[in-house]
């Protein structure tokens, strides 16, 4: 699992380029449908990827007390669901659809599966 963490860094940078190309060369206006589902999946890589590094190594850093396997399954597993909060919320601003109900019906959802997903298994 720790030889994954160069390939999610590169990952990470690729998705920033490419947002960085979405936000910088295209004009929302005339753009295609699938330049904003370019940018979701890229919004929720760059997260994912960044942020699992960043708590991978904080805690490797700061708590040292399990394996690095584990704190990688763990600290991605995190990073999954915080990207695919914001990956919700960029589709709902795409969309046009923010509102005080949507939002909180996105967390209900993030947040149900979380605890599903930490706890729902069976053993």
């Amino acid at each position: 699992m720790v030889r994954f963490l160069p390939f999610a860094f590169l990952i990470a940078v690729a998705s920033l380029f490419g947002l960085s190309w979405i936000i910088v060369e295209v004009d929302p206006k005339s753009a295609p449908w699938y330049v904003f589902v370019l940018l979701v999946i890229l919004i929720f890589t760059s997260t994912f990827c960044l942020l699992g590094l960043i708590l991978y190594f904080l805690r490797t850093r700061l708590y040292k007390r399990y394996s690095a396997n584990w704190y990688v399954k763990t600290s991605f597993k995190m990073a999954f669901f915080v990207a695919l909060f914001l990956a919700l919320a960029a589709t709902l601003a795409i969309l046009q659809l923010v509102t005080l109900f949507n939002v909180l019906l996105a967390i209900l959802a993030v947040v149900l599966f979380a605890v599903w997903s930490f706890l729902g298994k069976k053993s």
